[in-house]
Formats: C-alpha cells, structure tokens, sequence
C-alpha cells in the first residue's frame, strides 16, 4: 500500500490534527459500506462549471415501482456529515421511499467535503444543482414551479441557505424546505451549547466547526442561518422544522424558527422526542447504523426508528401540501 498523503498538512493544532489523520479512514470505511449495498439510485456524475460533482437521482415512481411519466416536482436532499463526512448514497432506501410515496423526484446531493473545499464550496454545490436542473427542467422531466429541499444537520443548513439564494437570485423558486435538526449556529462553539449523552462528541463537533469556516465566516448567513436578517429570509419558502429534543442543536432550530416567522415565513415546527441526532439517517440505513459503537447506540431510545417514521410521514404531509401533490 502507497504512502498516504496527510490532509491539511498546515494545520498542527493537535485537537484538529488527531481528528484530520484519522478522518480518510473514517470516509473510508463509510464509502466501503455504501458500496455493498444495493442502491435504487446509484451516483452519476454531475457537472458544474469548473468542477464535477456527483448526484443520486431517484426517477418519480409510481408505489408498484413503475415510473411516473411527465414532468414532477422535485425534491432536492442533503446529507449530514459535519460538512466533511456523509454520502448521499446513504439515505437511498428513503429517497426512494419518497419518490414513490409522493411521485415525486429525488436528488441526493453529494457536494463537496471540507477540509479540502471549505466554505463556500458546499453551498455553492447545492445551489448549483438545483439551478441546473431547473435550466434543464425539460431534460430532467422536473416542474420547474413545484421544487423544495430537505437536509438533515449540516445538511439542513445546505437545505436552508439554498432557499435564500432562491430569493435573492430571484431566477427561481422554492415551494418547501425540510429542516431534520438543523446545525444554523456555528458562531457559538460546541462547548457554549448543551450537551447530552447521545450527543456527538464536543471535540468533533468543534472540528467540524473549525475546519469548514473561518472564524470571520461563521458570521455568514449561509454559515450560520440563525444570523439571517429580515432581507435573507422575506420570501422564503414555507418550513417544517424538526429540532430533536436531546440534542444540542436543538435550541437554535427552535430560534432560526422564530427567526422565519418573523420575516413572513410560513413555519411549522414539531420537536421530535425519544431521538438523538442522526435518528434520521440511523434508521434510514440499518446496516450503517450497525456499526456505530455499542456504547453509542447504548445512549440512543430503542423508540428511536418509530420517530424516524413519524418524523418522515410529517416531512411527507408537509411536502404533498407544499408541492401540491394530489391523489
């Protein structure tokens, strides 16, 4: 095997260091268990101007698996990871799940990872997509007026700055955003927010922090949502926000929701309980979940998958209203 390369060799502080060297096993590992898996969308390349991407696209179904015809409102997913790990492979089971509960299509983003492409890389990856798309509405077979977004974690921050670049290009349009346990506050370090035992660890957490942003663009709205004034948020589309009771993000879901509200925006909000982050993509993807470790999933409520399910049919409801889907 060849010498690896080491990530980010400039950066020595030993907190961020342990977690860099450690970090290409960790993909991976992650990469290795998406492959052995049976994907209903696998990834297809994606290109963007000055850089390829890749995407999952989960065609429109009817709920026996036969393909809906004509063009269908689109949903655009994002994953979570901390903006350095995750795949959009690895909700496949659920993108396809919605696409065939709704007849909807659904495009699992894998935009670009920090450390290697840090902010704004992985905003301007999201957004990316969903313009291209919607310039190429007819090629993709997408209704150009009836798309949203969901993301889970960073993935939601992604989900949420998308809808404002929506409204401040003023090009296209948003009908929904779905926001599982949105990361909207990355000015305050982990260590200032509450911790719980089923929390990810606060030195992560504040790896993930440090190595995406600077300290100057962690006062970004696009870095941190919850700093979005009225100009940012009049006229995005309508959210459902659905913050995990024991998790430390939670608080600043709940406040990015008042946020909304106050600049117009139609928002419902339901805090999940008996979750932890992650549940979402935990139950999602069994086999990944498998192997977290046992002192891991020994903080995690066994109730846990029931409130995936509720959490799902709740983003399901919002979206058939939203996208206007009938029957």
């Amino acid at each position: 095997m060849g010498r690896r390369e080491r990530l980010c060799p400039e950066i020595t502080d030993p907190s961020l260091r342990g977690f860099l060297d450690m970090l290409p096993d960790i993909r991976a590992f992650n990469e290795q268990l998406v492959k052995e898996q049976k994907l209903a969308a696998p990834p297809q390349e994606f290109p963007l101007p000055g850089r390829k991407i890749t995407v999952c696209f989960h065609r429109a179904k009817y709920k026996d698996g036969r393909p809906l015809e004509g063009k269908r409102p689109v949903l655009f997913e994002f994953h979570g990871g901390g903006f350095m790990l995750g795949k959009a492979e690895k909700t496949d089971r659920l993108c396809e799940k919605i696409a065939q509960d709704l007849g909807v299509h659904v495009v699992g983003v894998n935009y670009r990872l920090a450390p290697e492409n840090m902010f704004p890389a992985a905003v301007k990856d999201a957004y990316g997509v969903i313009r291209r798309m919607w310039q190429r509405a007819d090629e993709y077979g997408i209704d150009p007026d009836r798309m949203a977004v969901m993301g889970y974690s960073a993935g939601a921050t992604l989900a949420t700055t998308a809808a404002m670049q929506a409204v401040a290009g003023g090009e296209l349009s948003l009908r929904a955003q779905v926001l599982h346990y949105p990361y909207v506050d990355a000015v305050h370090l982990p260590a200032e927010k509450k911790h719980y035992d089923c929390d990810i660890a606060p030195e992560v957490m504040t790896a993930f922090t440090l190595l995406y942003s600077t300290q100057e663009e962690r006062s970004n709205p696009y870095v941190s949502p919850v700093l979005a004034g009225e100009a940012e948020l009049k006229g995005c589309a309508g959210a459902l926000i659905l913050p995990v009771e024991r998790d430390s993000l939670k608080e600043e879901g709940l406040l990015y929701a008042d946020h909304l509200k106050a600049a117009g925006v139609p928002v419902r909000v339901q805090v999940i309980e008996r979750a932890h982050h992650g549940y979402v993509e935990d139950w999602a993807n069994p086999e990944a979940y498998e192997t977290t470790s046992e002192a891991a999933r020994r903080t995690h409520d066994p109730s846990f998958r029931e409130q995936a399910e509720k959490a799902v049919s709740l983003s399901e409801e919002f979206l058939r209203e939203h996208l206007v889907i009938t029957g």
